[in-house]
């Protein structure tokens, strides 16, 4: 099965589970993928809608994985028992809905090993929370797939919140292993931050004057950071 770069490097960062659960499945390729190639024992492919578990139950059945993966009806992880699942996965959602989903389910994410969360939007907040709420931050990653970037976050649940560590839109890790594409994805957020700022500009509504400080403050860590990385390029 053919998966795109960003399930491929989920799935790549899985070695052995004997359970993981997909939140959202987007029609069960991931976990069909981890059964075939024997990372994970059980896998539970869920989603909030009829239609697409019942085509995540067809297709299933068509790579003869219905006797390992289970497809269940509900909103995040309310479909999952506490210590159910070895592995997490929620990928395709904004940070803020995963950050709502753990939320609402925080006794079932902790029981978890490790959380493996591909937020489409809002990185920066996620990451900010997890720290904050008890969870370690083991590696992000940048993907790109087509002219898209993604950031793969793996958590795990700690014993202490981490609140005073400094959030950076750049997580450190990715920065210590100097990713070819982490300097594409810069010059994607260069572009986009000096994007919003032109429109910015002819607003003078508070709210726009505020936004527009922002969008300045973040679009200058974006060059240093790019900056840096030049500097430190082997």
């Amino acid at each position: 099965m053919h998966l795109t770069p960003r399930l491929k490097a989920i799935a790549d960062s899985i070695h052995r589970c004997k359970s993981v659960a997909d939140i959202g499945s987007d029609h069960a390729y991931l976990p069909i993928y981890l059964a075939i190639n024997k990372k994970a024992e059980k896998g539970i492919a869920t989603d909030v809608n009829k239609g697409p578990a019942h085509i995540s139950r067809e297709r299933i059945k068509r790579y003869g994985q219905e006797e390992i993966i289970d497809v269940r009806i509900g909103y995040g992880l309310k479909v999952l028992n506490s210590y159910e699942a070895d592995v997490i996965i929620i990928s395709g959602m904004g940070g803020l809905l995963i950050i709502d989903i753990i939320e609402e389910s925080l006794d079932i994410a902790r029981s978890s090993q490790m959380l493996i969360l591909q937020p489409m939007k809002d990185s920066y907040l996620l990451r900010k929370w997890l720290v904050k709420n008890y969870f370690g931050i083991l590696d992000v990653e940048i993907v790109k797939e087509g002219n898209k970037f993604y950031e793969i976050i793996w958590a795990v649940p700690n014993d202490k919140s981490n609140e005073s560590k400094a959030i950076n839109y750049i997580d450190d890790k990715l920065l210590n292993k100097k990713n070819p594409v982490l300097l594409e994805y810069l010059d994607n957020k260069i572009n986009e931050y000096e994007t919003i700022i032109k429109k910015l500009e002819i607003h003078n509504t508070p709210n726009a004057i505020k936004r527009y400080k922002e969008c300045v403050d973040i679009l200058e860590y974006y060059k240093e950071v790019k900056t840096w990385m030049q500097q430190n390029a082997e």
